[in-house]
């Protein structure tokens, strides 16, 4: 009967990581903004401009503050911490906590759910309108 010690298996990653790291800051920085142009301003300017009439700017800048100070938030963190993870990694990080970091990765998963759900609802009433305008 042979045994195996733990110095005997091998790491299957070894010294060096087997992927190659194509996502860096500035495709990072790109992707962020995307998303946040992808529903939130084209496909909401119209709704918003309605509501707020001709302050329709004013809800923008605050949005772009915003969004600048979380790019540059995940840009600074990216650099720091360059693993997979994501907001999950940065509060594992800063806290300790298993349940925190559960509670972060799931209002992410939440988060993303709801994006592309309220993109697709979006898109099928722009597509629905424009099909209304052909008959």
């Amino acid at each position: 009967m042979t045994t195996t010690s733990s110095s005997d298996t091998l790491d299957v990653n070894g010294p060096t990581p087997d992927l190659k790291r194509v996502l860096g800051p500035r495709l990072l920085l790109l992707f962020i903004v995307g998303d946040i142009l992808g529903a939130g301003i084209y496909a909401v300017t119209g709704e918003m401009a309605l509501e707020v009439g001709g302050l329709v700017w004013l809800p923008f800048l605050v949005a772009f503050a915003v969004a600048t100070l979380t790019a540059f938030s995940y840009l600074e963190l990216v650099t720091k911490y360059p693993q997979a993870a994501g907001a999950a990694l940065y509060t594992h990080k800063a806290f300790g906590i298993h349940f925190v970091t559960f509670l972060v990765a799931f209002a992410v998963i939440c988060s993303g759910i709801t994006s592309a759900s309220t993109s697709s609802n979006l898109l099928a009433t722009n597509l629905l309108a424009g099909f209304d305008g052909l008959g």
